[in-house]
């Protein structure tokens, strides 16, 4: 397998799917402080990894739907642009 292959990150369900347990984890009354303090860190992690994908898709969301001239479509299927792109709509 490629280097970059190996290298690459969890896709998001994964990484979403560590993090809740973990989470679970976290929320157990057994766990010691150094434990606890390791879950924390490896779940802040996979925040950031979920966050990095979240980004990523939107980004590519916006790119997808922008008009010929470049600028905004802005209904798609009676839905607004502010609802797929979090209210960052570009007004030309």
């Amino acid at each position: 397998m490629p280097a970059s292959k190996k290298k690459s990150s969890p896709a998001f369900e994964e990484s979403l799917d560590k993090l809740e347990l973990i989470i679970e984890q976290l929320e157990r009354d057994d766990l010691t402080l150094d434990s606890a303090l390791l879950h924390f860190e490896d779940g802040i992690r996979l925040m950031r990894a979920c966050d990095s994908h979240l980004k990523h898709a939107k980004g590519k969301l916006r790119e997808l739907i922008k008009g010929e001239n470049g600028e905004f479509i802005t209904k798609i299927l009676g839905e607004n642009l502010e609802s797929f792109t979090g209210g960052e709509q570009n007004d030309g």
